[in-house]
């Protein structure tokens, strides 16, 4: 499965990805969305909410690969998506969205993993 994830302002906390089934977390709650069925050709782009958020974007397969676009939750700042990884390089606990530090703008930047609230690394 190949993944990119979205910076949104709404996401889930975390995933866990295991084979073709991605869980979801927001708080105390989860749900698990088995993509398996996804024939080639098929595209999902509305699953059933977690915590009342939409935590899958799209999903399609491809040349026999599914690929699915997630989202991670950012605050201020310019943030981008990342680009198309393999899931298994996807850690709940780490900053996979992209933040361009120079771009003005006001606030604190921050962006979500499954420890919570991070500042991004800047160079």
């Amino acid at each position: 499965m190949q993944i990119k994830i979205l910076a949104t302002g709404i996401a889930p906390d975390y995933y866990e990805i295991n084979g073709d089934v991605i869980t979801a977390y927001v708080g105390t709650e989860s749900d698990s969305y088995d993509l398996s069925a996804l024939e080639e050709g098929d595209t999902v782009t509305t699953v059933s909410e977690v915590g009342g958020i939409q935590p899958i974007r799209s999903a399609t397969r491809e040349n026999g690969e599914l690929k699915v676009t997630l989202c991670q939750r950012v605050g201020p700042g310019h943030w981008s998506e990342s680009d198309w990884m393999d899931a298994s390089e996807y850690d709940p606990d780490a900053v996979h969205v992209v933040f361009n530090q120079n771009k003005d703008f006001s606030g604190v930047p921050f962006v979500y993993t499954r420890q919570g609230a991070m500042k991004p690394e800047v160079s």
